[in-house]
């Protein structure tokens, strides 16, 4: 009896950690991107999140991302989506230094698919 319990215990215990693996189902949050950048430059990522305001009239391709965790520039090739709605994005994460006040490296992500 106590063998069936250890096997039944095994299995429910693999079966609790197939789930949760599915649970990332495959999208990089904004938070594992912008503490380690240099891991992410040149490389896909599938993000999704709502989409907030765009970032400047200047930049009529480009809008933040926010995935909860935090906020990314999405240049796009398409249409703007709606404010407020919500997206998921495959696409390439780019840097550029920016010279403000300081020097600043700004990160984005060059949308290559509009997954939603």
């Amino acid at each position: 009896m106590t063998s069936g319990i250890a096997i039944t215990a095994a299995v429910l215990t693999l079966a609790g950690a197939i789930a949760l693996a599915g649970c990332g189902s495959g999208y990089t949050r904004v938070r594992e991107i912008k503490p380690a950048p240099e891991s992410f430059i040149g490389k896909e990522v599938r993000l999704q999140g709502a989409v907030g305001k765009p970032v400047d009239p200047a930049r009529p391709d480009a809008y933040l991302l926010r995935d909860g965790s935090g906020e990314i520039m999405v240049v796009t090739r398409g249409g703007l989506p709606a404010q407020g709605s919500e997206v998921a994005v495959r696409g390439i994460v780019r840097s550029v230094v920016s010279r403000g006040v300081g020097w600043s490296l700004e990160l984005r992500v060059e949308e290559t698919e509009r997954l939603r």
